[in-house]
Parts: structure tokens; C-alpha cells; sequence
């Protein structure tokens, strides 16, 4: 990790925390609670709509902004039961962001109290497939929640009910990373057993469609139509361009963008659009990150992306929305779309949207003929291990008749000694030769004698952690791959851009990229233990070079190490270094930072917008 990484590590041990995965599961109960309360209010007969302040359509005609009853009731319950999951919850929700008075009367109705039952309910095996991030307790103040109580207020005013869902996201560091939709009337008319509740993340994916297995998907152009979803309300004038220009075929119309999200989950549509300011957080969360989970995406009008962090200044969709189940196809569709609208007028250019998430490589000059190479670390960046370290080795050590060495034991020790060791005792030596044991035997034998505190473990003994540690490692399942990775990889050589792995590791990893099934997804991989140097040297960044013959003026290298990978990659006049990590924070005092980031399609969108001038074919709207 960077020292701003671990830095953060430590600030969230201090801090208040929120485990993901655990906040999911009371937001599965919300949604299933919010449903039940939604169909109660609907068979009462009167929903109790009120106008909160509507806007007019394109032609001139008043469409109200309604809230009803029902509106009213799951927010109190949802903002209960969240606010007695964790006070220090970053909550917004939207009935009482809006008109907060008007829920503050429920607040005391004590319907929450309900959702311990049901979240009991939901306990299951998923959580050990969340990204290893979200498992691990993130500082609240890097976490934010966002609520739809109602989503298609309007629509379900008019006496509309498929539509109608209950909206909660999750953000950790302005990207959605979770999400849950209750959609209360789902399968009416054909089941007693209405409603369901859609849910899932990243690493975790989606759970609850329960799509039929004849369902058939609309091939993704140019094998087939576009299909998209538009709102009922059309307020501006670039809709009916937008999709004579996409040869678009519109399937669902309806002003309800959590349903819009279920039709692409689903695969019963490609797109929705929303070519305006209208939609807000609370509206847009819990579906992109259930989208992010299935390799979908979301942005603005032109294909930026939007950045979810607790700011309530910064609410609303102002340059409007653009959500895709294929992430190629959306940023050509994107494409398209600011070549249409650009004679129309200067939205959304001319917006003041605060968040407005900066792509990656702002600021950083585009070489002469775009970006030709791109080089990819692997540990902590591209894969990293599905559980702690620390805990697989207080395990494997009591395997084998060892319990002194915990999993916080085995953490110190294990950062220490991985810190203090390479594979030989030469001066300058590498840390991993060969197959690494060289190495990796110091750090066993470390962890088995407590840093030097017990005696030293025998030999027979270390040799046997080593074996079981080695036969756990070369497994797949051991190994989580970064969300993403795979498609932005793909999309990246498409687009004629070379892609090579650059990694200090043994010479396992080839084998080990094989079994992930990651190997054939590059052009070349360049491991330190194989080719005799390592990063931060500049001999390993050349060799890199010569495995894709790229010149190092129009390759980009992207890593988790600040020393290794920046340093390295700059120091071998690569034309740009990418460090592979979260947001910087507050605190952080680089005097000048690196470019971050923590997902492979934004990294890839980044590089292919860049590319955009030097790039004219097309793959999907041919």
C-alpha cells in the first residue's frame, strides 16, 4: 500500500466505521419493509398526494413533483432504521432533504423498529465475495447513503404500480459501490407473492432479478436494435435527435429511473436517457452501482462521470444522465451523442455542476498519436488475495499444531518482514528469484518466531507453512481480480491500445494469470523473478517497452506503489504513472500527486477520450 493508503487505514481504525456488507443487509430489509408499506398504503385507496413544485414539459404543460402517503412513511422508517444502524451514517435522503417538516412528524411512527426481524432474514453466504475493500470497516466519513423512498412518485400518483421502487445506494469515496431496489408490485396481476428486492455490489454482483431462463436479451448493436428506456415528461430538445442519430428503438417510456435500471439489469434494454437536469443522487446510486456490479455504467449526457460523495450541495444530475449495461457501447453511444447535441446549444457544457467527477488524466498531455501502451501492475492492483493475508497464515499455522501466532500477530509480523527481506542476502538483491521460496521461507519463518521474539521455528516446520501456503496461493479462488479489469482490458486492445502486465512477482505468475484466465487478455507480461530486475528500475520499465515496442513517450503505467510504479515508471520517462488507489486524502502531503484511481473503466475511459482524435471506427453504431 501507499503511505497515504496506510495512513487512511489508520484514520478509519480510529474512526467511526461502516462494514458494508452488514449496512446491505439492513438496506435489504428497508427495501423489503418500504414495499410492504407501499402496498399498504395503495389497497387504503388514498395515496395523499401533495405537489411539492413541479416544472413545465417542452410544449408548455405543468407536470407536479408529487410526494404521497406512502413517500412519507418508508422515508421515516428507512431514516430510522439507517440512524440505528450507525448515528454517524453520511444519510441523504429525499423527502426530508426537501421538505424536512413533512417527515419530521413521522419520525416517531417506530415502523423501523421492524427491520432487525427481517434483516435475520437475510443472513447468507455473500459476504465473502464482496471486494476485499468493502469488507474490511471503512470510516463513515468516507461512506454516503443515499434514499429514494419512492421512486416514479408521479407515476404512482397517476395510478401506475410495475414501476414504482425503492431506492438505496451506497457510495465509498464518491463511487457507487452498493445498492438495493425494492420494487413492491413486482409480478402483480401474475402472483400472490408480490415485490422483490434487487440487490448486490461489486465483487458480491446482482441477486434478486430472477429473470426466466427462456428470456431472451436484445443482441447489443450492431447485431440489433438499440433499445432504450425515456422518461414520459420530455423537457428539452435533444431526445428525438439523439435517437434518430443512435437509430434507437424506444421500449420503455416512463418517468421512474429505478425502473429504468431494473429494464437494463435485466437485459430488456441497452440504454436509458435522460438528456437533462432532472434526475438526483438519491435517483441515480443504488442502480449505477448495481450496473457498476454487472459491467454497466453511468454518467452525465457526454460520458463523464459522477462523483457520489457526501456533499449536499452537489444533489442533483445537472448535466443529465446516460446509463448503459456495456461499457463500450455507452462510450461510443456517448460519443455520438456530443456530436448531436453540440449544434443545439452548450449544454451541459455549460453547466456548473459540482460533481462533475475529473477524469483521471486531467492535466496530463496526450502524446502525438495518442496513447499507444499501457503497462499493469498485479499485486494490490490488478489481483489481490480474497482474504486478509494475516488470516490465512494464523490458519495455516494452526493447521499445522501452531497457535500462538494470531491474525494480528501475523499481521505485524508479516508487514515487517516483508518490508526487511529480498530472496538473497547479496547487496542490491531482488526480492523474488525463481520460484520466490528463497524469499518467502524469511518471512514464514518470521511470522512462526513472532518477529524474533520466540525462537526461531524449525526448519521442517517452516518448510511444511510453505507448502500449504504455496498450494492455497496458486489456486484461483485464492485470488480476487479487480472489478472491471477484464472488459477495460478488452476495450483498451480494441481500440489498438497494447496492453502488458509489469509486475514484481516469481515466476509463478504466468501460470497463475493462466488459471485466472487472464493470461490471453495481454499482449505481453514482463515478471521481475523471469527477466532477473525488478521495479523500480528503469532496465525492468524498458524491458516492458521492448515486449510491446511502444516508446516509453506514448505508454501509461499504472500501480499500487508509489516508490515501485510512479517512481519507476517516471523515472523511465513513461509519459504518465498512475497510482492505483483511492481518492487522496485530506491529509495527504504529496507537493505533486500522481493521477489516482481505483477503476479500471475510468482509467480505460480516460485513455480512449484521449484517443478519440486518432480513432474513427466505430464497433457498435456502425
Amino acid at each position: 500500500t501507499t503511505r497515504d493508503d496506510a495512513m487512511r487505514d489508520d484514520d478509519d481504525a480510529r474512526a467511526a466505521t461502516i462494514h458494508v456488507p452488514s449496512l446491505v443487509r439492513r438496506m435489504r430489509a428497508i427495501a423489503r419493509r418500504g414495499n410492504a408499506i407501499i402496498r399498504e398504503v395503495t389497497e387504503g385507496g388514498d395515496v395523499g398526494a401533495r405537489d411539492k413544485g413541479g416544472a413545465a414539459r417542452a410544449d408548455g404543460t405543468y407536470v407536479a413533483d408529487a410526494q404521497t402517503e406512502a413517500d412519507r412513511r418508508v422515508e421515516a422508517m428507512a431514516i430510522g432504521a439507517l440512524r440505528a444502524f450507525s448515528k454517524d451514517l453520511n444519510l441523504v435522503a429525499e423527502e426530508s432533504f426537501e421538505c424536512a417538516a413533512t417527515i419530521e412528524a413521522y419520525a416517531g411512527a417506530g415502523e423501523w423498529t421492524t427491520i432487525a426481524d427481517l434483516e435475520a432474514e437475510d443472513e447468507d453466504e455473500a459476504d465473502g465475495t464482496w471486494a476485499p475493500e468493502l469488507r474490511k470497516p471503512i470510516a463513515a466519513s468516507r461512506v454516503a447513503v443515499y434514499c429514494d423512498p419512492l421512486d416514479g412518485t408521479n407515476e404512482y400518483a397517476a395510478g401506475e404500480r410495475e414501476a414504482i421502487t425503492v431506492l438505496l445506494g451506497v457510495a465509498v469515496d464518491g463511487t457507487p459501490r452498493a445498492g438495493v431496489i425494492g420494487q413492491p408490485f413486482h409480478e402483480r396481476g401474475k402472483s400472490e407473492d408480490l415485490g422483490r428486492v434487487v440487490w448486490g455490489g461489486a465483487g458480491v454482483g446482482v441477486h434478486g432479478l430472477d429473470i426466466a431462463e427462456d428470456a431472451l436479451a436484445p443482441p447489443v448493436p450492431p447485431h440489433g436494435a438499440h433499445v432504450v428506456a425515456v422518461n414520459r415528461n420530455l423537457r428539452e430538445n435533444r431526445q428525438a435527435p439523439v435517437l434518430e442519430a443512435l437509430q434507437s428503438r424506444v421500449d420503455v417510456v416512463i418517468s421512474a429511473t429505478g425502473f429504468h435500471y431494473l429494464m437494463l439489469l435485466e437485459r430488456r434494454a441497452h440504454s436509458a436517457l435522460l438528456l437533462r437536469k432532472a434526475s438526483k443522487k438519491w435517483d441515480t446510486c443504488a442502480g449505477e452501482a448495481l450496473l457498476r456490479a454487472t459491467g454497466g455504467i453511468v454518467t452525465d449526457t457526454v460520458g463523464r462521470r459522477y462523483d457520489y460523495s457526501y456533499n449536499l450541495n452537489a444533489l442533483p444530475n445537472l448535466s443529465g444522465m446516460a446509463a448503459s449495461l456495456d461499457v463500450g457501447m455507452h462510450c461510443e453511444m456517448t460519443g455520438i451523442i456530443r456530436d448531436v447535441i453540440e449544434p443545439l446549444g452548450d449544454y451541459p457544457y455549460d453547466v456548473d455542476d459540482p460533481s462533475i467527477r475529473p477524469s483521471v488524466l486531467d492535466g496530463v498531455q496526450t502524446p502525438a498519436g495518442g496513447w499507444r501502451a499501457v503497462t499493469v501492475d498485479v499485486g494490490g492492483c490488478l489481483i489481490e488475495p480474497r482474504e486478509r493475508v494475516a488470516d490465512v497464515y494464523a490458519r495455516t499455522a494452526r493447521s499445522i499444531g501452531i497457535d500462538y501466532v494470531t491474525s494480528e500477530t501475523a499481521s505485524h509480523d508479516f508487514k515487517e518482514a516483508f518490508a526487511k527481506f529480498r530472496g538473497s542476502d547479496e547487496p542490491n538483491a531482488m526480492r523474488y528469484y525463481d520460484d520466490g521460496k528463497s524469499f518467502w521461507r524469511k518471512v514464514i519463518a518470521h511470522v512462526l518466531s513472532r518477529g524474533g521474539a520466540r525462537a526461531s521455528a524449525d526448519d521442517t516446520v517452516v518448510e511444511t507453512m510453505l507448502t500449504k501456503l504455496y498450494e492455497y496461493y496458486e489456486h484461483p479462488s485464492a485470488w480476487y481480480v479487480a472489478h472491471g479489469a477484464v472488459d477495460a482490458i478488452s476495450r483498451l486492445r480494441r481500440s489498438g491500445v497494447k496492453v502488458a502486465v509489469a509486475s514484481n512477482w516469481d515466476s509463478r505468475l504466468p501460470k497463475l494469470l493462466e488459471s485466472l484466465d487472464l493470461a490471453r487478455h495481454f499482449d505481453a507480461i514482463v515478471v521481475s523473478a523471469i527477466e532477473g530486475c525488478e521495479k523500480p528500475s528503469k532496465e525492468f520499465f524498458t524491458k516492458c517497452l521492448n515486449a510491446v515496442d511502444v516508446p516509453a513517450s506514448a505508454t501509461l503505467h499504472v500501480g499500487d506503489d508509489e516508490r515501485n510504479d510512479v517512481s519507476g515508471a517516471v523515472a523511465a520517462d513513461f509519459a504518465c504513472a498512475v497510482l492505483w488507489a483511492p481518492p487522496r486524502p485530506a491529509t495527504a502531503s504529496s507537493l505533486a500527486p500522481a493521477p489516482r484511481v481505483r477503476d479500471f473503466n475510468e482509467l480505460t475511459d480516460a485513455i480512449l477520450s484521449a484517443n478519440r482524435a486518432h480513432v474513427t471506427h466505430k464497433h457498435y453504431f456502425q
